[in-house]
């Protein structure tokens, strides 16, 4: 059985005990392009697996960046898995507590420093198995289309990722791009459509070269 995971979500970066940093995501799409793909039939020959961080499923045990990572990895070990749809919202920040207390007051002030997360979790996929087909996506804000697709296709090419779904949370312009250039625009419900829709055909070409 072929499978195809799709992971949602947000995660958190501790700061303090009580304290961390978030990107907030609730898991919405990954669950939506599950829903997609399993409204097709393709059972018998794709498993689609939903996975969600602790902020979308109280359940969960991925928490943080590094949870995801390890995660990841485990999924490369896996020579069943086909494809994967990397939805989850990382932190892409850490930071120092700026204090010498664990807990933090809030009756006063901290200076503190905002320190750049620049783990490549989909890069470190994508070298350790080059056959999955990796979805990624990026959030920009108010920028033009051109800057839209600039940032996607940069994307593409830093991780390795095989689709990149680029939306502006400003404009509320989404644009799909593959790596072999090709870029489609439209309502991000049609393109949650074509996104999986060019997964899914991924899987099955593989699957057919299986037997050849």
């Amino acid at each position: 059985m072929n499978k195809c995971v799709i992971i949602g979500g947000g995660t958190f970066n501790k700061v303090a005990c009580h304290l961390a940093l978030a990107t907030p995501a609730f898991g919405s799409t990954a669950k939506r392009l599950k829903e997609i793909i399993d409204s097709w039939g393709f059972e018998d020959d794709i498993e689609t697996q939903l996975v969600l961080t602790k902020m979308a499923d109280s359940r969960s045990q991925l928490v943080t960046n590094e949870d995801v990572g390890k995660y990841l990895a485990t999924l490369a070990e896996d020579r069943s898995v086909k494809a994967v749809i990397m939805n989850a919202a990382l932190c892409d920040f850490t930071m120092e507590n700026p204090s010498a207390d664990s807990r933090l007051s809030s009756q006063q002030d901290y200076c503190a420093e905002l320190i750049g997360d620049r783990q490549k979790l989909i890069a470190t996929l994508k070298e350790a198995r080059p056959d999955i087909f990796v979805v990624a996506f990026k959030t920009t804000h108010n920028d033009t289309m051109l800057e839209q697709v600039s940032k996607g296709f940069n994307l593409l090419q830093t991780s390795g990722a095989d689709l990149v779904l680029a939306n502006d949370v400003g404009t509320y312009n989404n644009v799909l791009l593959s790596k072999d250039l090709a870029i489609h625009t439209g309502e991000r419900a049609e393109l949650l459509i074509t996104l999986a829709d060019l997964t899914v055909d991924d899987i099955k070409e593989a699957q057919c070269c299986q037997y050849v």
